[in-house]
């Protein structure tokens, strides 16, 4: 009996939800809409959001390194289950030498891992609608790694996917309402007339509600949209309604998506160029969603775009603040003050091999191709020092953790040298990381803090090393290709 009252008590506690990414629009809105129902912890890579959590906000923030293994397993400790949000948009580091997609494939493996290590019971992510008609399969491809990579080891995943969700200080709103408020005249090229159907973010809150605790029941992927189909016209043109703003929409056959992502960042210079390069590619395709339980659960009451948009606009301001903005400039500051980099590089990876294998082929690579000015030179312990050949002056010394690497992963910390700042190279490591079913190894150089002046380091030490991991790119896409060749043969 006194178990099963302790049984009863234990169950009528608040699960624990984690939020990865909750500092931007949309998981502001997830932390108020869920604080009534979950322990929330907030996870954030923003520090300063961390120091000043939101106002009238009941949730326990908590600073995390996404691209730290060890961070985000901290961070999940006690969750039941997990919301992933993170979009890595925003710079990162002073210097970002990298393919944003790249970045969130780090993210998630380790998110991905900190759950199966917690045994969280769900996670629940949030994407964009796969777009229609004829896509690049390199687009298509991008789509899902995120969703694969999250279900990975073990932990069961929901998706839901929308296409333009209309939040509070939301990016897209506050980019609709800046084309129809800064000028009389709007483009609009014929290639964005797709079909759209924006969804309110009260109708998004619905559908996680309705999904979170669930696993069994919403295994899967879900889409979701709101109850009108309209293009890229009628959405600015419903804005402008709203704004009580005539500007003339001029329709432009002449306007490529390259042109028209530069008007775009002209009127919008506050949004991130990741954001608008993305939106651009999204108006190129139709994205519906298709008919599914989840849908036909938050359909019959979903707000229409006018609706969903109204709350966002009034008079001649723009969208409501987005959550974030006070602390971007001091988090932009910091990185100015921190001088740090981080480069990141997917590598096609052999069949059957994996990240040690890469490590040890890199170094071993990167002693031919820089001779004969380069040395690179092990110890016993598997660490590195990168020297001038017959001078003996170390420019990069990495020291390996055997604590922190497995066959699926290398870590080296960057310890010395005299390309390296000592006292700013606290958590200055390099990493070698399986990814998508051992399919590629990230290289990646996190919080790097180089000892040369910045304008001349970036002219040369950082061209240099962008010169030289793409060359390491071809090299090792020929090698995969030998390899995947030799194997067909061997079966015939």
């Amino acid at each position: 009996m006194q178990e099963n009252t302790a049984a009863t008590r234990q169950d009528s506690q608040p699960k624990t939800l984690v939020i990865a990414g909750a500092s931007g629009s949309i998981g502001t809105a997830l932390c108020r809409h869920l604080a009534s129902e979950y322990n929330i912890i907030a996870v954030t890579h923003l520090e300063e959001r961390a120091k000043t959590p939101v106002p009238d906000l009941p949730v326990t923030w908590r600073h995390c390194d996404l691209f730290s293994r060890s961070e985000m397993a901290q961070a999940l400790s006690g969750a039941d289950y997990g919301i992933y949000l993170v979009h890595a948009r925003l710079p990162s580091a002073r210097l970002d030498q990298v393919q944003f997609q790249d970045m969130e494939l780090i993210a998630a493996d380790n998110f991905a891992r900190a759950a199966s290590l917690n045994n969280v019971k769900q996670i629940l992510c949030l994407r964009g609608l796969r777009p229609s008609g004829r896509v690049p399969p390199e687009i298509a491809r991008k789509q899902d790694e995120v969703v694969e990579t999250l279900g990975a080891y073990g932990t069961p995943v929901s998706v839901i996917r929308a296409g333009l969700v209309v939040a509070p200080g939301s990016t897209l709103v506050n980019l609709i309402a800046s084309q129809v408020l800064r000028g009389r005249t709007v483009p609009v090229p014929d290639w964005t007339l797709s079909r759209k159907q924006p969804v309110a973010v009260r109708d998004l809150m619905r559908a996680v509600r309705h999904c979170l605790g669930k696993p069994e029941a919403f295994s899967g992927s879900f889409d979701i949209g709101g109850p009108e189909v309209m293009d890229w016209r009628q959405i600015l043109e419903e804005t402008a309604s709203l704004l009580k703003r005539k500007p003339r929409f001029v329709p432009v056959t002449w306007l490529t998506p390259r042109i028209y992502q530069w008007w775009l960042r002209r009127r919008s210079p506050k949004t991130h160029p990741a954001t608008i390069q993305l939106l651009v590619r999204d108006l190129q395709h139709d994205s519906l969603p298709k008919d599914n339980p989840l849908q036909r659960v938050i359909g019959a009451d979903a707000l229409d775009c006018r609706e969903a948009i109204r709350p966002y606009l009034s008079g001649d301001r723009e969208g409501l603040v987005n959550p974030r903005s006070q602390i971007l400039s001091v988090y932009e500051q910091q990185l100015r003050e921190a001088r740090s980099v981080r480069s990141v590089q997917r590598i096609e990876l052999p069949p059957g091999r994996n990240a040690s294998w890469m490590a040890d082929t890199y170094f071993r690579w990167l002693q031919n191709f820089v001779w004969p000015f380069v040395a690179c030179r092990s110890d016993e312990g598997g660490s590195y020092r990168v020297q001038v050949r017959g001078v003996g002056l170390t420019l990069l010394e990495l020291s390996h953790q055997p604590d922190h690497s497995d066959p699926e992963r290398r870590m080296y910390f960057i310890t010395g040298g005299l390309l390296a700042s000592g006292s700013r190279n606290l958590k200055g490591r390099m990493e070698f990381h399986d990814v998508l079913a051992g399919r590629y190894t990230i290289i990646a150089i996190h919080d790097f803090a180089p000892s040369l002046p910045w304008n001349f380091y970036q002219a040369t030490q950082a061209t240099a090393h962008g010169f030289v991991m793409r060359a390491f790119q071809r090299h090792m896409a020929r090698l995969a290709r030998h390899k995947e060749e030799t194997s067909s043969e061997g079966h015939i």
